[in-house]
């Protein structure tokens, strides 16, 4: 043990005296120790390029599967559309009660008790859903409409200045519509345009002088703030009573209720046959109100009519000044339990000598379809404006 201590003295002084006399760089070359310093410093770059290599490889990856992931959703949504464009032609045949029993099966009326109106579940397909929504355009007010003749002569022009009042806002926001889609320089009394306006503001912008490609195009016209176009305010908002989320009622009508159309069948008593709560809808959205697709230049052609059996309650208040509340809930309450077959039936409600009528129908041709996919890795929701007896998508957008 002595002689084994000894010895390791001895070497730790020799190590000592070599460090002393010729420095660290000297005692590696002597003792082969250099060897393990460059093995070091190659271990640690290999460390570094291998990480920085599997970090960047983790990376791309990630990317190729959320492209494929989103490639993925993107088709599926095209797929949806064929669907969706399959369910409006079977309402259009008149064969929805094939599928579910108490729909409208009438091929000359559209309403909320047609197919397209279901409120479809989210399809399970393979590791993804499918999410299908079918909207009805002609239950919206088309804009462009109001300048297929001199504005102030057509219906649609008096139903938007009645509509902004009724939600509390002016009036002269009509007027600023129809100089942003009419085809002249010439303001309305409570309009503007490109001199006078648009040209004044920062930066300047020219007014469109021709009809609208789309209802947001409403951002770029005087008066319009982002508040009022998404119904976040401005108004009378915040002031109304007693809103509802839709007036839409009950796809499904029970048999009962359909018996006390019709006269038949047994009596039933008021908490049995109680419709749905009908009152000014909670959304505020103009682009829930106003559309610009449809047929403008033929006045009043079917594409740009109102369909009565699914416009909204705060539309059908603009119809007419001589529409009272209580007329709009006669009207809801009516289509609820049975929908308009034909305009002569809205007279009841409307008035026989109301020109209001003309623009007045119970068939829809054009509708907002979207669409949305989701897996676990990407999503894709998809808008189709379609034109049903064209076959014709009017318009298309995609986001991821």
């Amino acid at each position: 043990m002595n002689r084994l201590y000894k010895r390791f003295i001895a070497y730790y002084r020799k190590r000592e005296e070599l460090l002393l006399n010729k420095g660290i760089s000297g005692q590696l070359r002597s003792n082969g120790g250099y060897i393990l310093l460059i093995v070091l410093i190659i271990s640690a770059f290999l460390v570094s390029f291998t990480s920085d290599f599997f970090y960047r490889t983790g990376i791309y990856i990630s990317y190729i599967k959320k492209t494929r992931a989103n490639l993925a959703c993107e088709y599926l949504c095209v797929s949806g559309f064929e669907i969706a464009k399959t369910i409006l032609d079977v309402d259009r045949l008149g064969l929805g009660t094939s599928f579910l029993t108490n729909l409208n099966n009438d091929r000359n009326v559209d309403c909320y008790r047609d197919i397209w109106a279901l409120d479809f579940p989210p399809i399970p397909i393979e590791d993804a859903t499918l999410k299908i929504m079918i909207e009805d355009e002609n239950s919206k007010l088309n804009i462009n409409a109001a300048i297929s003749a001199y504005a102030p002569t057509t219906k649609y022009y008096g139903i938007m200045q009645r509509f902004f009042i009724n939600m509390g806002l002016p009036m002269d926001l009509a007027d600023a519509v129809i100089d942003w889609i009419d085809p002249d320089d010439t303001r309305f009394p409570y309009g503007a345009e490109s001199s006078d306006y648009y040209q004044n503001l920062k930066p300047a912008y020219m007014a469109k002088n021709n009809p609208a490609d789309s209802i947001d195009e409403l951002l770029l016209v005087k008066g319009f703030t982002p508040e009022i176009y998404y119904g976040l305010g401005g108004g009378n908002s915040g002031l109304e009573k007693n809103l509802v989320d839709h007036n839409m009622g009950d796809v499904v009508i029970p048999d009962y209720k359909r018996e006390e159309i019709t006269g038949t069948g047994e009596e039933h008593s008021e908490d049995e046959a109680e419709l749905p709560e009908i009152g000014r809808e909670k959304d505020r959205r103009l682009s829930s109100y106003f559309r610009v697709y449809g047929d403008w230049m033929n006045y009043p052609d079917e594409s740009s009519k109102i369909n009565i059996n699914t416009a909204s309650y705060r539309l059908l208040m603009s119809l007419s000044n001589d529409i009272s509340e209580d007329t709009v809930a006669e009207i809801i309450k009516k289509r609820q339990l049975m929908p308009f077959r034909s305009v002569n039936e809205i007279k009841s409600f409307t008035g026989q000598d109301n020109t209001v009528n003309s623009i007045l129908t119970v068939k829809s041709s054009i509708f907002k379809i979207t669409i949305v996919s989701e897996n676990i890795h990407g999503k894709f929701k998809s808008i189709y404006y379609y034109d049903r007896n064209s076959k014709k998508i009017l318009y298309y957008s995609g986001i991821h």
